[in-house]
């Protein structure tokens, strides 16, 4: 179960890093800096749906 919540976690952090970096909430000066805000929180929001769907699988 843990590895679930901890999937959930990454997921949730990456998708409020995506859209606090949309809305310019955090600070980005340039354009190329928002791109590379996004791409991290992209990055949370892969790594969290991995851990999930392996603890799922496992789970099978």
């Amino acid at each position: 179960m843990k590895k679930l919540s901890l999937g959930m976690i990454l997921s949730v952090i990456g998708i409020l890093f995506v859209c606090l970096t949309i809305m310019d909430i955090l600070p980005s000066s340039t354009k190329t800096m928002k791109i590379v805000y996004i791409g991290i929180g992209w990055v949370f929001i892969i790594a969290g749906s991995i851990v999930r769907f392996k603890y799922l699988k496992q789970k099978q």
